[in-house]
């Protein structure tokens, strides 16, 4: 094929093993066999495909595959500074202009540049051109509001009781500072500051941990070996993952979620429970970060823990103290926006969320309120 075609087409022959169907050679002429084509990483940063499993000259090779139109895009795209791309064993691209090295070792190449349908390639091409991530989205807005209206509590009202519910934790303290561990993370580093947490808290449950106080040392959390695995690339200073280390080392020292149940048991008032987070917060966090915390930690927790001791949180409750909190705004909720749908407040941007996560993506239009609107209208 004489043109060259789309990195995101090369994505769709991996991930739907449509290549599979031939013999993959090396460069070098070696077969390979793919046991694993990985999980596709298609919003953070790092290698195309992870953890995946091919076989070599009888070795079995467990890593990442990365995807090039040309091989040098290696090189454009600065993957030879990120050590993120240190476990990549396989090298899939359209031409192979150029030999790549990585931490000093050649990384196997396959070059499919014969094997692609000129045809199928643009039949690919046709299809997708009008691809929509909501599929509804030239009927919505106009028709089907009351019905998205229905679907948007619904779904707010599964995110929270599935949010509330998805840590683990020996105790009020623990449980709170996970979730709070993965606001500060953020969506790329979620997980290892969870796990971070974890580590320090096994670490430093020998009688000497007072509130986690080993996890305020970041010099030693940033020479870890779970540290050492963050994602660097594509953050905004502010958002820089040794940053939000730093700040979460503060918040702990700030903010005692064992103070504030003292309060909360009293009234269950979550309006109350906000203002006293921000009143000892706000002199040292951004707004942005403050509202993460509330809506992605503290009311999830307050709800998990009414719903421990018997008095769950009154869902208009509920509803009213995510209404009166700004919208998020990312990838997600910025496509909502495009199809002329306003996001008034962070009650609609995690409705969105969910409807996005839970039915778009997954293509479960008859699950909800506006796809059996549609269809059986």
């Amino acid at each position: 094929m004489k043109k060259a075609i789309k990195e995101e087409y090369i994505h769709y022959l991996w991930k739907n093993k449509l290549l599979l169907i031939y013999k993959l050679k090396l460069i070098n002429g070696e077969l390979i066999h793919v046991l694993d084509v990985g999980n596709h990483n298609e919003n953070e940063s790092g290698p195309d495909f992870l953890m995946a499993s091919i076989k070599i000259d009888g070795v079995v090779w467990h890593g990442h595959v990365e995807i090039h139109v040309k091989a040098s895009d290696w090189y454009k795209h600065q993957h030879h500074k990120d050590e993120n791309y240190n476990n990549v064993i396989l090298h899939l691209v359209c031409t192979k202009d150029k030999d790549i090295l990585q931490n000093g070792q050649l990384i196997p190449t396959v070059e499919i540049q014969e094997l692609i349908d000129e045809k199928h390639y643009h039949a690919y091409i046709n299809f997708f051109k009008f691809k929509q991530e909501i599929f509804c989205a030239n009927k919505l807005s106009a028709n089907y509001l009351t019905e998205f209206a229905k679907q948007c509590e619904k779904a707010f009202l599964s995110r929270i009781a599935r949010k509330s519910v998805s840590r683990a934790g020996n105790d009020s303290n623990e449980l709170f500072n996970r979730y709070a561990a993965r606001v500060f993370g953020g969506s790329s580093n979620a997980d290892l500051f969870e796990i971070l947490y974890e580590k320090y808290m096994t670490e430093n449950s020998s009688g000497n941990n007072q509130e986690g106080n080993q996890l305020l040392n970041t010099t030693n959390i940033e020479s870890s070996q779970p540290f050492d695995s963050h994602k660097k690339k594509g953050f905004r200073p502010q958002s820089n993952p040794k940053k939000r280390l730093s700040e979460w080392a503060l918040f702990t020292r700030l903010y005692k979620i064992e103070e504030e149940l003292i309060c909360f048991i009293k009234n269950d008032k979550i309006d109350e429970a906000i203002m006293r987070l921000r009143n000892k917060l706000t002199a040292h966090y951004s707004a942005f970060i403050l509202n993460n915390i509330i809506i992605n930690a503290l009311i999830p927790f307050l709800y998990n823990y009414s719903i421990i001791n018997g008095h769950a949180i009154n869902s208009n409750a509920l509803i009213n103290a995510y209404k009166d909190l700004p919208p998020e705004n990312n990838k997600v909720t910025r496509e909502w926006r495009k199809i002329g749908l306003p996001i008034k407040n962070a009650y609609e941007s995690q409705a969105c969320l969910e409807i996005y996560q839970q039915f778009c993506k997954r293509k479960q239009c008859l699950n909800c309120e506006v796809g059996k609107k549609i269809f059986f209208k």
